[in-house]
């Protein structure tokens, strides 16, 4: 019983409370596997060309098609959910109460964060069914499908954390929300567009010193393999990002799969942006450093 009352969250719990309690939910649930079901019946029925037969070789090419649709929408609706949680409660002037309560800085970030991202996770898990009628007709592989959903469920902690550290940082619900869209969307280009451009300065450098061409640098695959959509695809065997445990040795720091390199950068940026969104948020921030002694 102390142990639950150790990891009991009331902030959590009241935001599951009130959210579930609202009649738009199960509507937004309902519309949302709506449009991903007519989808997938959709492009069924184009494959078929309205027959009663459809090549089961092409279910991996609609696997991926809505995988990507997940992606968009986690990247499009999780910056938009999680960038007010705090700068909400300070323009209706209601955090310094929060914070006069008992719940302490970690329990309020942790709780506003989990329940900004509860909704958006029982979306995404909601779509298992939809998943599965592509998933009979074969040609994905059960690692595959829990790749997915393990990778759905690490970006929507990365780029929820970021959403809360900038509504920590900015005051304004609006501000954040665009900072907050324009950071994702800018990572999301930006580390692909920097790879391509590391990859053509290595190609234009080799031909003007008249270098042999040999196998390419890593930081480009390392750029590729934390992109979002590239890391997704990488899980299909597809995209630019090349398999590091096969062209280099085994006893390599990098002969591992770019689907964990991807999960371990998302999961240092979720931890960072918490700690960091925990410190600023306390009313009496603690010394990261104690103060010299005075000399008489």
């Amino acid at each position: 019983m102390n142990a639950w009352r150790a990891w009991r969250n009331p902030v959590l719990f009241n935001e599951w409370k009130m959210r579930m309690r609202t009649q738009r939910s199960p509507w937004i649930i309902l519309l949302y596997l709506l449009v991903l079901g007519g989808i997938t019946l959709l492009y069924i029925f184009l494959e078929t060309n309205g027959g009663s037969y459809y090549n089961p070789n092409q279910t991996r090419e609609l696997f991926m098609m809505l995988s990507i649709l997940q992606l968009g929408m986690i990247c499009f609706v999780v910056p938009g959910l999680t960038a007010g949680v705090i700068s909400g409660e300070r323009e209706r002037q209601t955090l310094s109460v929060l914070l006069t309560t008992n719940v302490s800085a970690t329990r309020l970030i942790v709780g506003k964060w989990l329940a900004s991202l509860s909704f958006m996770t029982f979306l995404v898990f909601a779509t298992i069914p939809l998943y599965a009628i592509v998933f009979l007709y074969g040609g994905i592989s059960p690692s595959q499908l829990l790749r997915v959903f393990g990778f759905y469920v690490i970006t929507m902690f990365g780029i929820g954390s970021i959403g809360v550290l900038l509504s920590t940082l900015i005051k304004r619900t609006g501000i954040a929300t665009v900072v907050s869209y324009a950071i994702v969307f800018g990572y999301s280009i930006g580390s692909s567009v920097l790879a391509e451009i590391i990859r053509e300065l290595i190609r234009y450098q080799r031909r003007m010193n008249n270098y042999p061409s040999g196998p390419m640098p890593v930081w480009p695959d390392l750029l590729h393999s934390i992109n979002p959509l590239f890391a997704l695809m990488n899980i299909f065997g597809e995209g630019p990002v090349r398999d590091m445990s096969k062209t280099h040795p085994a006893s390599s720091l990098l002969a591992v799969d770019p689907f964990w390199y991807y999960c371990l950068f998302f999961a240092v940026v979720t931890v960072v942006c918490l700690l960091l969104s925990i410190y600023l948020i306390q009313p009496v921030r603690p010394r990261l450093r104690k103060a010299a002694p005075e000399e008489n």
